[in-house]
């Protein structure tokens, strides 16, 4: 019995390895696509806007979008979701006049509402808020302030702000001044 388990053992073993690499690399190929299906929609992960008033909350992913309407308090298209946020606000998506016929599932901002899009590598978001401007390097911070109303931890900057506004960098804990996110603020709005 030993000169038998000696001879086969090896050989037995010599082929289990190689179908298992072998299917492990057959299952790490990318699937072909269905013929005739959408090709799958950008990310637009890397920015991420809101205005928040006393009774809304409008969420962009537009950059030019938002500013318009800072500026004017007008988007091309404003789109209802027929939900509140945890201060009873109506959420009201800003978005492009091309994107305002899309599913939900095919926007970035509701997706970030929804939590079903990875942020991208780096972020940059902001809320606005009360005269105040939020900027957060961190999208999990991002949803703190959205979900409790203010950053955990942040650095404040009086009248850093285009018109002079508190400008409020979300931080980690233990993070010093943000020079990298400050710089990138002042880089969108110069004075």
């Amino acid at each position: 019995m030993l000169f038998t388990k000696s001879r086969y053992i090896k050989p037995v073993a010599i082929a289990l390895l190689a179908a298992a690499v072998s299917a492990c690399a057959s299952t790490a190929q990318t699937p072909a696509k269905p013929a005739g299906k959408a090709p799958d929609v950008a990310l637009n992960n890397t920015d991420w806007y809101q205005v928040r008033t006393q009774t809304e909350v409008y969420v962009f992913d537009d950059y030019a979008v938002f500013t318009q309407f800072v500026q004017t308090g007008k988007a091309p298209a404003l789109k209802p979701l027929d939900k509140k946020d945890n201060f009873g606000r109506a959420i009201i998506l800003g978005l492009k006049a091309e994107d305002q016929n899309l599913a939900l599932k095919d926007i970035a901002a509701a997706r970030f509402l929804d939590v079903s899009l990875v942020p991208g590598n780096p972020f940059y978001g902001e809320i606005r808020k009360d005269g105040i401007i939020y900027v957060f390097a961190r999208y999990g911070d991002m949803m703190d302030m959205y979900k409790t109303g203010e950053p955990t931890f942040s650095y404040t900057e009086i009248g850093g702000g285009p018109k002079g506004e508190r400008v409020v960098y979300g931080l980690m804990k233990e993070e010093k001044k943000p020079e990298k996110q400050i710089a990138l603020f002042h880089q969108k709005y110069p004075h």
